[in-house]
């Protein structure tokens, strides 16, 4: 990664950033907070430093004995448990996404996915989309649009997550470039509108449906089940 990629204006939130280093994200949220610190040296430090300090917190606390047999319980509820249901998408390859997006992709673990059109300059490809109690589902995809396009309007379930991983793109809460990351809580409603030469490319992680008021944007919406 060069100097220049490292560098980033936008930065998940001290207490989205915390979460990640307790582990207490979601798969999908992590995933794109990950991406973002591949990207930027700050979150990356800050990060790692909050690491160093739980180690040293964790070290200094006082040993208690486990419960008789309380390994050989856990064993069997880690060999019993199902596993989580997900919902299966299998789009048709429409178009790969540049180097520098499936480069991204490959570092944190994830292969290059099929993207499919959804709309005038708006293709997706779902990575990962998982059930859950609190929110219904988590998922997580690649989102492509070609500049100058506007996504539907839309508001949230829960946090979403959207990490740039090319061009840029811009809402109501200002211009997001490579690497930068937006953070939109339940109660932010928003319109984001690719901006720049090359197409905008996200990776962005849901807690839950988006809400979407216009018929076109609940028929996506629908459609892609996000």
């Amino acid at each position: 990664m060069t100097e220049e990629a490292m560098v980033t204006n936008r930065h998940p939130s001290a207490a989205t950033l915390a979460s990640y280093v307790a582990g207490k994200l979601g798969q999908a949220a992590g995933v794109a907070v990950a991406a973002h610190l591949l990207q930027c040296k700050r979150c990356l430090t800050v990060a790692a430093t909050a690491e160093d300090d739980g180690r040293l917190l964790i070290g200094e606390l006082p040993l208690s004995p486990l419960a008789s047999g309380a390994l050989q319980r856990t064993l069997n509820r880690i060999q019993l448990a199902p596993a989580p249901p997900s919902i299966g998408l299998s789009p048709p390859p429409v178009m790969d996404l540049c180097r520098r997006a499936a480069t991204m992709l490959g570092r944190l673990g994830w292969p290059t996915p099929q993207l499919r059109w959804v709309a005038p300059g708006v293709r997706v490809g779902v990575l990962l989309q998982e059930r859950c109690s609190r929110f219904g589902c988590e998922t997580l995809f690649v989102l492509r649009v070609k500049p100058g396009v506007a996504l539907p309007s839309h508001s949230h379930v829960g946090l979403e997550l959207t990490c740039v991983l090319e061009g840029s793109f811009a809402d109501e809460s200002g211009r997001y470039g490579i690497g930068d990351m937006a953070e939109a809580e339940d109660n932010v409603s928003h319109r984001p509108v690719a901006e720049g030469p090359a197409d905008c490319i996200c990776l962005i992680a849901t807690q839950g449906r988006l809400r979407f008021p216009g018929l076109l944007g609940r028929l996506v919406g629908t459609y892609l089940r996000i």
